[in-house]
């Protein structure tokens, strides 16, 4: 893991774990934020768990918590990454609505707020779609590879040799044997006569 991502790490979890403590302990407020605009949309979606804007930001805020714990310790990287950025498009869509605040530094802060999160978004999906290694791991791994391939065929070619020269090893010893069978027999046939 590289040191910059393990630094980054508690830095992005740590807003999703306290929003989504925040919002378990009480998600009134919150709910009655989001309400306006999420009332019209849960009640199209038959999917959805429940049409409460309360309950689905209780469930929005321990889901908030469960992927920021995730991220925070680094298990599964990619998919956390990926449900935290989609997390963050309801929140883009009904929270931080600086075009209806008159006040014109409220609207500021608003604005603020909302292009804070549009980054957030587009820097979760850039963690969750970048390559699973890095362009020089990959080349290390291949280099590796390469050698064991070749080192497996030097082996090959090494083991034919020794073979070939522990074949000719044995046929030599075996006709020196057999030359010295004939050398025995010929001295005791001397011997014998």
């Amino acid at each position: 893991m590289r040191p910059f991502t393990t630094l980054a790490r508690p830095f992005v979890a740590a807003p999703y774990i306290i929003t989504g403590l925040e919002t378990l302990r009480d998600p009134g407020s919150r709910a009655e934020q989001v309400a306006p605009t999420v009332k019209p949309i849960a009640d199209r979606l038959d999917w959805l768990p429940t049409k409460d804007p309360e309950k689905l930001v209780r469930i929005e805020g321990a889901l908030s918590l469960g992927t920021g714990a995730l991220l925070l310790t680094g298990k599964f990287r990619r998919l956390t990454t990926l449900l935290l950025a989609a997390q963050l498009v309801p929140s883009l869509a009904t929270e931080h609505r600086y075009w209806t605040e008159d006040d014109p530094e409220r609207r500021a802060n608003e604005r603020s707020h909302l292009l804070k999160n549009a980054s957030l978004f587009g820097a979760l999906l850039m963690v969750a779609t970048e390559p699973r290694r890095s362009p020089r791991t990959a080349e290390l791994r291949r280099q590796v590879h390469d050698a064991r391939v070749q080192a497996s065929a030097e082996s090959k070619v090494l083991r034919k040799q020794a073979q070939a020269e522990l074949k000719n090893a044995r046929r030599e010893a075996a006709r020196q044997v057999r030359d010295a069978k004939r050398t025995g027999r010929r001295a005791a046939k001397k011997v014998g006569a």
